[in-house]
């Protein structure tokens, strides 16, 4: 099994949010948007090739507690998930994409800042995020996730879902202007307009085995090796 863990992902990354710094949709956002220059700034123009991988995983938490190796044996993955990580956290952290040199990154973020009241800000922070991952990684393939819903405990009004709903909506037109693709796994996990219970430990973090429908919902964007 060739794995890349997330411990690699600590090479590239330094003052990153631990898990301690639980995910909520409540969390903070600054009311501002980096450019993709901005974010990619301080690269150079000599791209490292020493090391390069098939799939970089790019995301918050849930990102983080994923186990795609189990599914996607055949593949090298580094997991570039952070506990806490806001779109803009994700955009100040487009070079540790680009020094992982994939093939084909899978995007999912945006629960971290999302609230009822900012998703066109938000679907403006995830443009420069793509943009910013076009400029740093020309040659790689991007696949945009919808956001997962969150669970009863934590939406009583409905008005978070509903949010998350809008944004996904958002998401897959602009994912098509950037020339990404995008996959679905929110129907996977949603039940009854809220996250599936059986499938959440604190209904925002899947279970630990309960990355099975995800893996699901990208493997028809994945060309193992042995199978080419």
């Amino acid at each position: 099994m060739k794995i890349v863990t997330v411990l690699l992902s600590l090479l590239f990354l330094c003052g990153c949010a631990g898990p301690e710094a639980t995910a909520t949709t409540a969390g903070n956002t600054t009311e501002s948007i980096t450019t993709a220059g901005e974010a990619t700034e301080s690269m150079t123009t000599t791209e490292s090739k020493h090391f390069s991988c098939d799939l970089v995983f790019f995301g918050d938490s849930i990102t983080a507690d994923s186990n795609f190796g189990e599914f996607f044996p055949e593949l090298s993955i580094v997991n570039l998930g952070v506990y806490g990580d806001t779109l803009e956290d994700l955009l100040a952290r487009v070079d540790s994409v680009r020094a992982a040199n994939p093939e084909k990154i899978f995007l999912l973020g945006g629960i971290n800042c999302l609230r009822p009241d900012n998703v066109e800000l938000c679907l403006e922070q995830y443009a420069a995020l793509l943009d910013a991952l076009h400029k740093a990684c020309p040659d790689a393939w991007i696949c945009v996730e919808s956001v997962l819903p969150v669970g009863a405990e934590l939406d009583p009004d409905g008005r978070e879902n509903d949010a998350v709903r809008r944004f996904n909506a958002g998401l897959e037109p602009l994912a098509r202007e950037r020339g990404c693709e995008f996959a679905d796994i929110y129907t996977a996990y949603e039940k009854n307009g809220v996250l599936n219970p059986a499938l959440t430990r604190d209904g925002i973090h899947l279970n630990f085995t309960a990355y099975g429908p995800w893996a699901a919902g990208i493997e028809g964007f994945i060309e193992p090796k042995s199978r080419k």
